[in-house]
Protein backbone atom coordinates (compact mmCIF):
# COMPACT_ATOMS: atom_id res chain seq x y z
CA UNK A 1 0.00 0.00 0.00
CA UNK A 2 1.33 3.44 -0.91
CA UNK A 3 0.93 5.80 2.05
CA UNK A 4 2.36 8.88 0.37
CA UNK A 5 -1.04 10.06 -0.86
CA UNK A 6 -3.16 8.55 1.90
CA UNK A 7 -4.44 10.54 4.84
CA UNK A 8 -2.41 9.83 7.93
CA UNK A 9 -4.29 8.66 10.99
CA UNK A 10 -4.38 10.80 14.10
CA UNK A 11 -2.07 9.22 16.58
CA UNK A 12 -3.05 9.11 20.21
CA UNK A 13 0.29 10.73 21.07
CA UNK A 14 -0.83 13.85 19.22
CA UNK A 15 -3.72 14.21 21.64
CA UNK A 16 -1.60 13.34 24.68
CA UNK A 17 1.09 15.88 23.82
CA UNK A 18 -1.48 18.63 23.27
CA UNK A 19 -3.17 17.82 26.58
CA UNK A 20 0.13 17.73 28.43
CA UNK A 21 1.13 21.11 27.01
CA UNK A 22 -2.20 22.63 28.12
CA UNK A 23 -1.90 21.14 31.62
CA UNK A 24 1.66 22.44 31.89
CA UNK A 25 0.50 25.91 30.83
CA UNK A 26 -2.36 25.88 33.35
CA UNK A 27 -0.01 24.71 36.11
CA UNK A 28 2.43 27.54 35.34
CA UNK A 29 -0.37 30.13 35.32
CA UNK A 30 -1.89 28.88 38.57
CA UNK A 31 1.52 28.85 40.29
CA UNK A 32 2.16 32.44 39.18
CA UNK A 33 -1.28 33.60 40.32
CA UNK A 34 -0.85 31.87 43.69
CA UNK A 35 2.55 33.54 44.09
CA UNK A 36 1.03 36.99 43.40
CA UNK A 37 -1.75 36.07 45.84
CA UNK A 38 0.77 35.23 48.58
CA UNK A 39 3.12 38.16 47.92
CA UNK A 40 0.29 40.67 48.08
CA UNK A 41 -1.47 38.95 50.97
CA UNK A 42 -4.81 38.87 49.14
CA UNK A 43 -7.88 38.54 51.30
CA UNK A 44 -10.89 36.60 50.07
CA UNK A 45 -11.34 36.90 46.30
CA UNK A 46 -14.89 37.16 45.04
CA UNK A 47 -14.20 35.09 41.94
CA UNK A 48 -12.80 31.57 41.56
CA UNK A 49 -10.09 32.51 39.08
CA UNK A 50 -8.72 28.97 38.94
CA UNK A 51 -12.09 27.66 37.75
CA UNK A 52 -12.42 30.42 35.14
CA UNK A 53 -8.97 29.57 33.82
CA UNK A 54 -9.24 25.78 33.87
CA UNK A 55 -12.87 25.07 33.05
CA UNK A 56 -13.87 28.12 31.02
CA UNK A 57 -10.51 28.91 29.37
CA UNK A 58 -10.82 32.56 30.32
CA UNK A 59 -7.80 34.85 30.22
CA UNK A 60 -6.72 36.46 33.47
CA UNK A 61 -4.92 39.77 33.69
CA UNK A 62 -3.63 41.16 36.98
CA UNK A 63 -2.55 44.78 37.36
CA UNK A 64 -0.99 46.77 40.13
CA UNK A 65 -2.87 49.70 41.69
CA UNK A 66 -1.58 52.02 38.91
CA UNK A 67 -3.23 49.66 36.37
CA UNK A 68 0.04 48.41 34.92
CA UNK A 69 -0.19 44.76 33.93
CA UNK A 70 1.92 42.57 36.21
CA UNK A 71 0.69 39.20 34.93
CA UNK A 72 -1.33 37.77 32.06
CA UNK A 73 -2.09 34.10 31.57
CA UNK A 74 -0.60 32.22 28.64
CA UNK A 75 -3.93 31.94 26.83
CA UNK A 76 -3.76 35.70 26.13
CA UNK A 77 -1.75 34.77 23.03
CA UNK A 78 -4.63 32.69 21.65
CA UNK A 79 -7.20 35.37 22.52
CA UNK A 80 -5.54 38.38 20.94
CA UNK A 81 -2.08 37.55 19.61
CA UNK A 82 -0.12 39.30 22.36
CA UNK A 83 2.43 37.21 24.24
CA UNK A 84 1.86 37.68 27.98
CA UNK A 85 5.40 38.97 28.55
CA UNK A 86 5.03 41.73 25.97
CA UNK A 87 2.10 43.31 27.84
CA UNK A 88 3.69 43.28 31.31
CA UNK A 89 4.30 46.87 32.40
CA UNK A 90 1.70 48.21 29.98
CA UNK A 91 -1.84 49.33 30.72
CA UNK A 92 -4.89 47.39 29.45
CA UNK A 93 -5.53 50.28 27.05
CA UNK A 94 -2.98 48.52 24.81
CA UNK A 95 -5.93 46.38 23.64
CA UNK A 96 -8.15 49.33 22.74
CA UNK A 97 -8.54 51.09 19.41
CA UNK A 98 -10.71 53.33 17.23
CA UNK A 99 -13.99 51.45 17.75
CA UNK A 100 -13.57 50.90 21.48
CA UNK A 101 -16.58 52.53 23.12
CA UNK A 102 -15.78 55.71 25.01
CA UNK A 103 -18.87 55.13 27.16
CA UNK A 104 -17.79 51.61 28.10
CA UNK A 105 -14.30 52.90 28.92
CA UNK A 106 -15.88 55.55 31.19
CA UNK A 107 -18.02 52.90 32.90
CA UNK A 108 -14.95 50.76 33.57
CA UNK A 109 -12.96 53.78 34.78
CA UNK A 110 -15.73 54.80 37.17
CA UNK A 111 -15.93 51.27 38.62
CA UNK A 112 -12.16 51.17 39.08
CA UNK A 113 -12.10 54.59 40.76
CA UNK A 114 -14.95 53.53 43.05
CA UNK A 115 -13.13 50.23 43.77
CA UNK A 116 -16.19 48.32 42.58
CA UNK A 117 -16.44 45.17 40.46
CA UNK A 118 -17.69 45.49 36.89
CA UNK A 119 -18.98 43.15 34.22
CA UNK A 120 -19.11 44.39 30.65
CA UNK A 121 -18.21 43.75 27.02
CA UNK A 122 -15.94 46.00 24.99
CA UNK A 123 -14.45 46.11 21.50
CA UNK A 124 -10.74 45.36 21.80
CA UNK A 125 -8.05 44.88 19.18
CA UNK A 126 -5.76 41.97 18.53
CA UNK A 127 -2.07 42.48 17.91
CA UNK A 128 -2.72 42.13 14.16
CA UNK A 129 -5.19 45.05 14.31
CA UNK A 130 -8.39 43.04 13.94
CA UNK A 131 -11.11 43.75 16.47
CA UNK A 132 -12.93 41.37 18.76
CA UNK A 133 -15.56 41.63 21.46
CA UNK A 134 -14.10 41.01 24.89
CA UNK A 135 -16.29 40.17 27.86
CA UNK A 136 -14.58 41.42 31.03
CA UNK A 137 -15.33 40.70 34.67
CA UNK A 138 -13.10 43.03 36.65
CA UNK A 139 -12.68 43.63 40.32
CA UNK A 140 -10.34 45.19 42.86
CA UNK A 141 -8.31 42.95 45.14
CA UNK A 142 -7.60 43.93 48.72
CA UNK A 143 -5.08 42.54 51.17
CA UNK A 144 -6.08 41.10 54.53
CA UNK A 145 -5.91 44.59 56.08
CA UNK A 146 -8.35 46.02 53.52
CA UNK A 147 -5.76 47.90 51.45
CA UNK A 148 -6.12 47.87 47.65
CA UNK A 149 -3.24 45.85 46.18
CA UNK A 150 -4.29 44.73 42.68
CA UNK A 151 -7.02 44.62 40.08
CA UNK A 152 -7.99 41.45 38.25
CA UNK A 153 -9.76 41.10 34.92
CA UNK A 154 -11.16 37.78 33.81
CA UNK A 155 -11.71 37.95 30.07
CA UNK A 156 -13.18 35.90 27.25
CA UNK A 157 -13.37 36.75 23.57
CA UNK A 158 -16.96 36.54 22.35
Amino acid sequence: MNYSNAAHPLLCWDIVVEGMARRSQLHKDLQALRKIHRLNNWSHIQFAYHEALIWENKTIIVTNTQLQIIYATENLLAMNGYHPLEVVGKRPAIFQGPETSVETRKTIKMAIEALQPFNTSIINYKKNGSKYTCHIEGFPIFDTRGKLVNFMAIEKAA
